[in-house]
Formats: structure tokens, C-alpha cells, sequence
């Protein structure tokens, strides 16, 4: 497989990633108000072992910095009940960088409730609600990033954290916030 193909396929992947993500939700739990935030890894590997599972956890719960962690066969779900600074990248590299058999993280998911700026050099960010952190974030295909100052729910696929250097999302779902 080629890199291009990664790409593609890792595209695919994260949109479908996003779809099962989005549907899996249950009708009580899409009716109830959403957290500030969200971070969803997706896990491949080890993670049915208890000492694979338990350092999974102790290494979310390290870097969660005040989020909540749940955690299944693979994936990894922290939230944030309220509006703070979300460790991103911290969250991530957790598990990405974690020395656990064949544990590997294939996704990042992200969403949380903020607002899109513009910036003069044209450039877009994330800022999000009442913590003014920000991210670069780009549409995905389909989705049309609003500018203003009107409360958006973003649900945007991660990128950037398999290297150094800045993180930035792009955007899969962008609506109203409740």
C-alpha cells in the first residue's frame, strides 16, 4: 500500500469512525445534553489483558486533567462535564507513545462547543467556549465552517499528533450548540 493509499484509506477509516461514533449513541443519550467536551481514541492491540487495561486507564486518567475516562475493547472516551482547558495532545501521547504490547492509537476524534474565528491572514481556528484555547481546524468534505460569534458543537477528526509540532482538526460534523 502506498502512502496516498494510507491517506485515502485513513480518510475512510475516519469518517467511518465518525459515522459508528455518531450512530452509536443512543436515543436517551443524543437527547441528553452533551458534555463541554469530547476526546475519542480509537484503540488497536492489547486491550484485553487487565494489565494492558489498567495501565490504559492510569495513563488517560494521568493526563485527563479533570475529564472523565470510559473505556471498551477499543476505545477510549474521556469527557469534560464543564468548560476548561482539554490536554489534547497530552490525552493522546498518553497512548500513542505507551510501550503496551501492540497497543496502537489509529484515531482521534474531537468534539467539543466553541465558536470559529477568522483570523487576518485568512486562517481558521477553533475557539472553544469560555476557555479561549484554540485550534487550526479545516472543513471536511461537506461541511461548511460558519465565522462568528454564534455557539457551534464541533465534531472534527484530529491530526498532527503522530508528529511534533501543532495539532488542528478537521471538521466532519459542525452544528448549532444546544
Amino acid at each position: 500500500m502506498t502512502l496516498s493509499n494510507r491517506r485515502v484509506g485513513s480518510r475512510c477509516f475516519a469518517a467511518a469512525l465518525t459515522l459508528l461514533w455518531l450512530a452509536a449513541a443512543t436515543p436517551d443519550a443524543r437527547a441528553a445534553e452533551p458534555p463541554f467536551a469530547r476526546i475519542y481514541l480509537a484503540l488497536r492491540g492489547c486491550t484485553s489483558c487487565s494489565h494492558c487495561r489498567t495501565s490504559i486507564r492510569q495513563m488517560v486518567r494521568a493526563n485527563a486533567k479533570g475529564g472523565t475516562a470510559d473505556f471498551g475493547e477499543d476505545k477510549v472516551e474521556v469527557r469534560y462535564a464543564t468548560p476548561r482547558t482539554v490536554p489534547l495532545r497530552e490525552v493522546i501521547r498518553s497512548l500513542a507513545q505507551s510501550r503496551l504490547h501492540d497497543l496502537s492509537v489509529v484515531d482521534v476524534l474531537f468534539e467539543a462547543t466553541g465558536t470559529v474565528t477568522t483570523g487576518a491572514d485568512g486562517a481558521r481556528h477553533f475557539v472553544l467556549e469560555g476557555t479561549g484555547q484554540s485550534f487550526p481546524v479545516a472543513p471536511g468534505t461537506g461541511v461548511r465552517l460558519p465565522a462568528g460569534d454564534e455557539p457551534l458543537r464541533v465534531v472534527a477528526l484530529v491530526e498532527g499528533w503522530r508528529r511534533k509540532g501543532l495539532i488542528s482538526l478537521v471538521a466532519r460534523e459542525v452544528r448549532p450548540a444546544a
